[in-house]
């Protein structure tokens, strides 16, 4: 009597005897794997990066560098050629990229967010190989004390202090000429009122007060010559006071005047950003952790369309098997009865 054969046993004699229905299926699957990119969607790689800027000063705030400044920079002309030269490809479209910044705080000295940069390709090596070119030339240019991210901020500041210089110099050369002629000090006209330095108006109050002083002291002291000498500064001083006063003048001149005031402020609150800019730029420390996903584009590579070749053949060829060697023992029992 032949020993009993083991389940394992028999599946493998199965296998033997029925190999051949698995090359239908290994045939339907690289169909399948083949085809699969028409309704598996395109490789969507995506970069998330937590970014952080620090200012690294005792007291004051982050003079301006803000986060939002490194998503500004992805927008630049100048950055979209540096991803492209990275990837390689003069004709690439760089608006393939989908690019969006999730601000998490900013506060005095420290900014933070996290940038969000996918795209999508048929194949997923390529759509990893351009989000690896993107996420390089970013890190670079967001942490370099020479890169976009600090260059376009002192460049933006800078150009606004130089439109204000313009603008004042422009008004000043207008204005110069009309004070002159009323013989009246340029520079003293034009300075800023908010400023904490003594202005010539206040110089002459103080003046003022100190003949004021005088005189009482003189008519009290029955020195009427010297009074009279006195009231005489006094009324010289007023009349030099009152014709520097805003109000003194025409229309004409008190708005040419309040003009270049104001543009002067303007220039020197500009350059004192400008200033403030060169700090933050220097002393910003800028940190960037990325980590990266994948969806979509299951067949987007010979891996993927590997697995889906084995799976179909495996999977249906064991059925297709089994149910073969089920009808041919149906069909055996029949034959006996």
């Amino acid at each position: 009597m032949p020993p009993r054969t083991s389940g394992l046993q028999r599946d493998l004699n199965l296998l033997r005897r029925r190999w051949w229905v698995f090359i239908p299926f290994l045939i339907i699957g690289v169909l399948i794997a083949l085809s699969f990119d028409s309704f598996a969607g395109k490789a969507n790689a995506v970069a998330t990066m937590q970014l952080e800027t620090v200012v690294q000063l005792a007291t004051g705030s982050d003079r301006g560098l803000r986060i939002f400044e490194a998503q500004s920079m992805a927008s630049d002309p100048r950055f979209k050629q540096k991803v492209v030269d990275a990837i390689g490809d003069p004709k690439f479209d760089y608006a393939r990229f989908s690019i969006a910044l999730a601000p998490i705080s900013v506060a005095d000295g420290v900014a933070r967010g996290v940038l969000t940069v996918s795209i999508l390709d048929e194949d997923k090596a390529t759509a990893e190989r351009y989000r690896a070119a993107f996420v390089a030339v970013f890190t670079r240019e967001y942490q370099a004390p020479d890169g976009l991210y600090r260059q376009r901020f002192i460049t933006k500041v800078q150009a606004t202090a130089d439109t204000f210089e313009k603008q004042f110099a422009d008004a000043y050369a207008d204005l110069r000429p009309k004070l002159e002629a009323l013989n009246l000090p340029v520079d003293e006209m034009i300075r800023p009122r908010n400023t904490t330095a003594v202005s010539l108006l206040d110089e002459l109050n103080k003046q003022e007060a100190e003949l004021i002083r005088k005189t009482a002291e003189q008519d009290a002291a029955n020195d009427t010559a010297g009074a009279a000498v006195t009231r005489r500064a006094i009324a010289f001083l007023r009349l030099q006071r009152d014709g520097m006063a805003d109000g003194g003048f025409s229309v004409e001149i008190q708005s040419a005047i309040d003009h270049v005031r104001t543009l002067n402020e303007q220039k020197h609150t500009s350059y004192g950003y400008l200033n403030n800019a060169v700090v933050a730029v220097t002393s910003a420390q800028s940190d960037i952790d990325v980590s990266y996903s994948f969806s979509g584009g299951l067949s987007g590579s010979n891996k993927g369309r590997i697995a889906i070749v084995f799976a179909v053949t495996i999977i249906f060829g064991l059925i297709a098997i089994y149910t073969i060697e089920w009808l041919s023992q149906i069909r055996s029992d029949d034959q006996e009865l």
